[in-house]
């Protein structure tokens, strides 16, 4: 079957099976890989929304592909694609290669179909994306579903002009043009999280590898479902922020999914896949009657369900009594980023004391959470050397007042590989305590190839050194590392197991140092001979990726309703 429109997602460095490159634990605290093969969750609702306006899409995971097959032929594959148009995604700033050399390839072999580029980063860097000869359209915003359609209508059969889409930026005879920002949802009640559009696109271009969300996801079927587009908040280094929002999309308020529609996609979901349900936002932004009405509402979900649900600040302990008489496996957590209350204050993150913290853990633990987890991160405004490694003291002491409980789960991971494009602290370093050392696309995108994730840091920090900061959030890993082990919330083995990824880690970081100082021949000559040890450990550095995963995990597919929705 042809399709009107190709979705494609790229792998954050095109040529990573060639380069040698130490991402490090970049993606450690994700489901992904360090090429950042999790396509984006729009891509599903794109696809339902054009399916209703007639259009036919297909999702290629390309990145998937080229992560799990050796062999497969990316090039060869671009090269047989068949459609209308393409789409490709470049949302997160750690695609700004890999997304523009697809494009690239894609113009190679298909000069004469248009490609189109969204997301939050294709919105920030418009006015330098455009410039690409591989780049045609830029939908700006978070809400392109229907000016995508209408472009499609366009492509198709001219049905509209381009000066009337909303949100459009293209360009014509050696102009550009912007339409301005005007489609902007504002409840979502346009988009669905339709997970079974995928099952269909299986039977209908024959392709499961294309449609995997990321590479362990048969394993570990996780589903998210966002329940707002913006948010209230404006923590500094966040491309998700209140001022990123406006920034690239001209949004000035959140848009939540109404708490009817967010349990009626969960049923949905369940029927399909019986596997953990991440509720992407905290809910409690959307206000307390809105979290009344979502739970209300969940008493039809079956109660056994596996489900995530974040937090931005600490919620009122109504919260775990109405979650604990509807759920019976809820994992929580919280991102305070620093134990210190004044590292948040400066960052902007939500106001709450520690206190409060550590109150809002015991009392969730004592409604039966099967755990609760807390992130932390390093490269922060004015945190220094010791101000990481005191992460492990703060946690300790959490450990110390609960018991030690195993259901306490604390992790730590570095801000990178970049400071988000729009957000305060990337509009105004110099009021954070940085100095951007990259500013244009280009010079992300030279930095994202660089040999480890120390050199492609897009910022330096007045209050830690580069040097510093890479060896203190290994130190602080290893430290967290022992106190999970300790209590039990892995197992000996895996924390040995750990400990001895981290200090490779630590050596191939070494090593990659000295080979910066050699001449270019000797230098490509050394990193050359570092690539397996570089490929070993960027993944589940600072802890094993499935230390993330629910920790009574269990799923199944319902291959009956999958194969007769996917036919009928």
């Amino acid at each position: 079957m042809k399709a009107d429109l190709i979705l494609i997602h790229p792998p954050s460095v095109y040529d990573f099976r060639e380069k040698t490159i130490m991402f490090g634990p970049m993606s450690d605290l994700v489901p992904s890989t360090p090429i950042f093969e999790m396509y984006p969750i729009g891509f599903l609702t794109i696809s339902n929304y054009l399916k209703k306006k007639g259009f036919k899409v297909r999702i290629v995971n390309l990145a998937h592909r080229m992560y799990i097959d050796k062999n497969f032929d990316a090039e060869k594959f671009i090269k047989k694609l068949n459609t209308e148009a393409f789409g490709l995604d470049f949302h997160w700033l750690a695609h700004c290669q890999g997304s523009l050399e697809v494009a690239k390839l894609l113009k190679k072999y298909h000069p004469n179909i248009p490609i189109i580029f969204g997301g939050f980063s294709s919105s920030y860097f418009y006015r330098e994306l455009i410039g690409y000869p591989q780049v045609d359209y830029i939908l700006r915003g978070d809400s392109t579903e229907e000016p995508l359609a209408r472009l499609m209508a366009y492509i198709k059969n001219g049905s509209y002009k381009l000066e009337d889409i909303l949100n459009l930026v293209y360009k014509s005879k050696d102009n550009i043009f912007e339409n301005p920002i005007k489609c902007i949802s504002k409840d979502l009640e346009e988009i669905d999280f339709d997970y079974s559009i995928m099952f269909k696109q299986v039977i209908n271009f024959l392709d499961i590898g294309s449609l995997m969300p990321f590479s362990q996801w048969y394993r570990y079927p996780i589903t998210t479902i966002p329940i707002v587009r913006g948010c209230n908040n404006n923590c500094s280094g966040c491309g998700g922020s209140k001022t990123a929002f406006k920034l690239f999309g001209d949004r000035d308020n959140p848009a939540f999914r109404s708490p009817k529609k967010l349990v009626e996609e969960i049923i949905l979901i369940r029927k399909y896949i019986k596997a953990p349900i991440f509720i992407l936002g905290d809910i409690n932004q959307g206000g307390k009657q809105y979290v009344l009405d979502f739970f209300n509402y969940a008493k039809k979900i079956n109660k056994d369900i596996q489900i995530f649900f974040e937090f931005f600040k600490p919620p009122p302990k109504w919260f775990f009594d109405k979650a604990h008489g509807i759920f019976n496996n809820i994992l929580y957590e919280i991102s305070p980023d620093s134990h210190d209350e004044k590292i948040r204050e400066k960052m902007g993150k939500p106001s709450y004391q520690n206190g409060k913290l550590k109150e809002t853990i015991k009392y969730a633990l004592d409604k039966g959470a099967a755990r609760f987890d807390l992130y932390f991160m390093t490269g922060l405004p004015a945190q220094g050397k010791g101000s990481i490694m005191d992460t492990i003291g703060f946690c300790n002491d959490i450990y110390e007042s609960i018991n030690w409980d195993k259901r306490f789960m604390p992790f730590i991971s570095p801000m990178a590989p970049f400071l988000d494009p729009g957000s305060r602290a990337f509009e105004n370093p110099e009021k954070f305590g940085y100095t951007l050392t990259r500013k244009t696309l280009d010079e992300h995108v030279r930095a994202i190839t660089e040999p480890s994730w120390k050199y492609i840091l897009n910022y330096k920090s007045s209050a830690i050194s580069s040097d510093d900061l890479v060896e203190y959030t290994y130190k602080a890993a290893l430290g967290l590392n022992k106190l999970k082990g300790r209590a039990g919330a892995i197992s000996k083995k895996l924390m040995v197991e750990n400990e001895k990824r981290i200090k490779h880690a630590i050596l191939t970081i070494n090593k990659i140092d000295s080979a910066m100082g050699e001449s270019k021949g000797k230098r490509k000559e050394m990193l050359l001979k570092l690539k397996r040890e570089t490929d070993k450990y960027s993944m589940s550095t600072v802890c094993e990726k499935k230390e993330l995963e629910f920790p009574f995990f269990n799923r199944s597919f319902n291959w009956l309703k999958i194969i007769k929705e996917a036919i009928f």
